[in-house]
């Protein structure tokens, strides 16, 4: 588990919980459509993918199926979600699980052609150097799909309006000033897409000039 500060306080006892219970069919039937979603707008070939915030690994299995002769990576702050996501099967794919921030990824600058992020940023506190992160370790022209949950009706709580409202440890953006923090950490975004229960995607390229 990172000891980063700007890592949510909540993160550990969470997820150390929610992994016993993340790949329940309730909670898989939300996140496999997203990742579906995710997949629809991949490129059909690639040397290298990578997860953040993997969790138990099921787009990580998708990913190594898509690609079986690419390198994916899933990384997550939690051990206990790759505990369990060690226990799935990824067929002959390279696979490599990876506990890790994702403000300080263990990757050299332009690794991957693909990044994938999945309703997982509402726990970055400090989003902007997340997104510059991603951006550091993905290659030019690399594909970007984040997923994220949107501020929907949280925009008539208090905080800051029609931008990012803060619950405790979490902050949920509005989509056009997400997609701003985006594009200034050097992503250019191709796409704003709507998904179930108020999610968000992000589709992006990783600006080459």
């Amino acid at each position: 588990m990172s000891t980063d500060t700007r890592t949510s306080r909540v993160v550990a006892p969470l997820f150390q919980l929610w992994s016993h219970v993340y790949d329940a069919r309730v909670f898989q039937r939300f996140y496999g459509g997203i990742h579906d979603r995710i997949l629809r707008r991949a490129p059909t070939e690639l040397g290298a993918a990578l997860d953040v915030g993997c969790g138990t690994g099921e787009l990580v299995v998708k990913l190594s199926r898509r690609y079986p002769r690419a390198r994916v990576v899933g990384v997550d702050v939690s051990a206990a979600m790759l505990r369990r996501a060690q226990e799935k099967d990824f067929g002959g794919a390279t696979v490599e699980l990876v506990e890790g921030s994702v403000y300080e990824l263990p990757f050299p600058d332009g690794t991957f052609e693909l990044v994938t992020n999945t309703i997982s940023s509402h726990f970055y506190r400090d989003f902007t150097a997340a997104a510059r992160e991603l951006a550091r370790v993905a290659a030019p022209g690399a594909r970007l799909a984040m997923a994220s949950l949107g501020i929907g009706p949280m925009r008539h709580l208090p905080g800051r309006a029609g931008k990012e409202v803060r619950v405790g440890d979490m902050a949920y953006r509005a989509p056009a000033y997400q997609r701003a923090m985006l594009e200034d950490a050097g992503w250019t975004v191709d796409s704003v897409d709507s998904l179930v229960l108020g999610a968000v995607l992000y589709t992006a390229r990783r600006t080459t000039s």
